[in-house]
């Protein structure tokens, strides 16, 4: 669900970077950033971040002073794995490709609370889904995701020293830059203005094993335990509820516990469910949406219904269907049947 506007900050160390490229380029960034009333400090200072409302302002003025509307693409092709901070680090150091998309998605508000990342593993193929959590214009919705599909394939190409052939499905116009498009070598750009908001990046399932160059278990160890305290942190600024949430969807392996939620926060799994439950909620009603959430997520990628109840957590395939009959009204392998397809 779409966070309220007013209650999210986005990092702002990206926009920072654009903002050196295009002074250097000779655009008057500073009139942009005035008018969008964003300090220097909000870029450049430890932990600089900037209000939705800032963000949206910004887009629209750097675009006007300059007279450009591609940069969204020149900002993707300049983030390097090493400005996303630790987390850039943990993914470098991963021993696979598959690992290090499970880190990215896991901990993708790292980067930015205005998406989700989402990792869909299955046979011939997997695909990786950004969709929107805030509500954004039109314009800063556009940027942005420009930004992160071609950011990401970027990113992908580095981890394996050249990209294989592969599609991007966007969910915005072709845009009047099309050309730029083509120095994408190997990412087939597939542009749908009239299909689900978001971005869908599908690889073949052989390339998940692929090994990563600077390994390091490690540096991995030391760059996750402090990921997993910036989420923490960023908890502080939402409700338990949509923290446990938060955490449930973006479990890879398995769907953690109360106790291993409660665990992270050195709280007794009581103590956790006392607090959801002064919010008004309950685990076992969140964790029964988003298991139902994520099970359709998964069966309309294609994937076994094996493979699912395995990554639910559930200790049987007979389980799974049971509860998943019970909130869909059939059973996963008819809701598969009848699915439209979403890989090809």
């Amino acid at each position: 669900m779409p966070q309220p506007i007013d209650s999210t900050r986005l990092p702002a160390r990206y926009y920072a970077l654009l903002c050196d490229l295009l002074r250097a380029d000779g655009v008057d960034v500073e009139a942009a950033l005035k008018t969008a009333n964003i300090w220097p400090t909000q870029l450049y200072g430890p932990d600089a971040t900037m209000i939705v409302a800032q963000f949206e302002t910004f887009i629209d003025q750097i675009e006007r002073v300059s007279g450009r509307h591609d940069l969204g693409f020149l900002l993707g092709r300049q983030i390097k794995l090493s400005n996303h901070e630790i987390l850039g680090y943990a993914i470098l150091t991963s021993p696979t490709l598959d690992y290090a998309i499970q880190l990215a998605s896991r901990y993708y508000r790292l980067i930015t609370p205005a998406f989700r990342m989402q990792y869909l593993r299955g046979r011939p193929y997997c695909e990786i889904r950004f969709q929107p959590e805030l509500s954004l214009n039109s314009q800063a919705l556009r940027f942005l995701l420009e930004t992160i599909v071609v950011s990401t394939h970027e990113q992908l190409k580095a981890l394996m020293q050249g990209a294989p052939e592969y599609d991007i499905h966007v969910s915005y116009p072709q845009p009047s830059h099309i050309r730029h498009y083509t120095s994408l070598r190997s990412a087939r750009f597939h542009f749908d203005a009239d299909g689900p908001v978001g971005a869908r990046m599908v690889l073949e399932s052989d390339l998940l094993a692929h090994p990563l160059p600077m390994a390091d278990r490690n540096s991995l160890q030391f760059a996750e335990a402090q990921c997993q305290q910036q989420l923490l942190k960023a908890r502080e600024s939402r409700q338990m509820s949509e923290w446990v949430a938060m955490m449930l969807r973006e479990s890879t392996n398995g769907f953690p516990s109360l106790a291993d939620l409660a665990g992270l926060l050195n709280q007794s799994p009581r103590a956790l469910d006392r607090h959801l439950q002064r919010e008004g909620h309950r685990f076992l009603d969140i964790s029964k949406r988003v298991r139902y959430e994520k099970a359709c997520e998964m069966l309309d990628a294609e994937m076994p219904v094996t493979q699912i109840a395995y990554q639910l957590g559930y200790s049987e395939v007979a389980a799974f269907s049971r509860a998943f009959r019970r909130e869909a009204g059939c059973s996963p392998t008819e809701y598969q049947r009848n699915a439209k397809p979403t890989v090809g």
